[in-house]
């Protein structure tokens, strides 16, 4: 059987060999536009109901199919069992029925035929911001880390909270828990218009709308917007540059050593906080926010939490109200992979 579906569940990371088969639930993964991971599932106990292990991260461009993956991952790793029959896939794309592509890659596939070619008796296929907001009921205090004085009321028992997810691209997601079950909300909300606040990101939109036409905010919150903001603060300063990855940006920001790239840091994660902002407005996440994306732990975290935040509560005449909204970063390491097995658990 192969479905799309919703679920509940806490993570570790390896090996699985202590544990009973009859606990062992199934594969997950998670497919970004860059890499992907896989993890075996395992049933725990009450106070952590899911745990993930054996987790191991390949780059998409070293295989030629999400199937061919599977296989080398289920392969090169002893403590697998052979015959996992279930398993859930986070994507980083719309999942539409049987078909899927990916945002950022020119990857895309047959959930039957994936299930077919792995011999899988039940596969779930969602969205990877699903995935995280499948994750929120069971993530803890050490899993996040306040931006601003705010924290998370956990666990979520009632109210909305909005995601926010920066890599390959821009992510976005929500929960509403309702006494402690949740509905997710699975949204492409990352392809909404890029909204400027300031004249220094009007200037911005102006040089991306004669690139690209059409701006959305994933052309400025992502490894490939971070780029495009330096390129664009060059730009209107009229500085001769050459390209720079987002990668470079962030170290360069890091050691002090260019001025363009730290403004470019500060000027993405103030885009990234009016952009958070705007969604917990537009959802009615009064209960909170969270960020997700490996990025975001190389930059500096004061810079990270003051431009932020800024950009969170600039809000106008609900500047009071944002002041009192929770927005925090993830770290759990693995929350695409939390959320996935989150699945098995509810569908056993």
């Amino acid at each position: 059987m192969v479905t799309a579906t919703t679920a509940s569940g806490g993570a570790e990371v390896g090996d699985i060999e202590s544990f009973d088969s009859s606990q062992v639930l199934g594969l997950v993964a998670d497919v970004g536009g860059t890499h992907l991971r896989f993890g075996v599932a395992v049933a725990g106990r009450e106070s952590t109901p899911v745990s993930v292990h054996c987790v191991r991260r390949y780059a998409v461009r070293a295989h030629e199919s999400l199937s061919h993956a599977a296989h080398h991952y289920r392969s090169v790793t002893p403590s697998v069992p052979a015959a996992l029959h279930r398993a859930a896939v986070a994507v980083a794309g719309r999942v539409d029925e049987d078909h899927v592509q990916l945002t950022n890659s020119a990857w895309s596939f047959s959930a039957r035929a994936l299930s077919e070619a792995q011999r899988f008796e039940h596969l779930h296929v969602i969205n990877d911001f699903e995935a995280v907001g499948h994750a929120v009921g069971v993530l803890r205090a050490a899993d996040l880390k306040p931006v601003g004085a705010q924290r998370l009321s956990l666990p979520l028992v009632q109210g909305v909270c909005a995601i926010v997810g920066v890599g390959t691209g821009l992510g976005v997601g929500g929960v509403v828990a309702n006494r402690g079950s949740f509905t997710v909300l699975a949204t492409e909300g990352g392809h909404a218009g890029f909204a400027p606040t300031n004249e220094k990101s009007i200037e911005m939109l102006r040089w991306l709308r004669r690139k690209h036409g059409r701006v959305s905010a994933e052309r400025v919150l992502s490894g490939a917007g971070l780029a495009n903001v330096y390129q664009a603060l060059c730009e209107t300063e009229g500085l001769q540059v050459p390209e720079l990855s987002a990668a470079e940006i962030t170290t360069r920001a890091s050691a002090g050593s260019d001025a363009v790239c730290v403004e470019s840091v500060g000027l993405f994660c103030e885009l990234l906080g009016s952009f958070a902002g705007d969604l917990a407005l537009t959802l009615g996440a009064w209960s909170g926010v969270l960020v997700s994306g490996a990025m975001l732990q190389h930059f500096d975290r004061e810079m990270l939490e003051r431009r932020v935040r800024a950009g969170f509560e600039y809000k106008g005449r609900f500047t009071p109200a944002m002041r009192a909204v929770p927005l925090e970063t993830i770290s759990h390491p693995h929350v695409e992979l939390l959320g996935a097995a989150r699945l098995l658990v509810a569908n056993r």
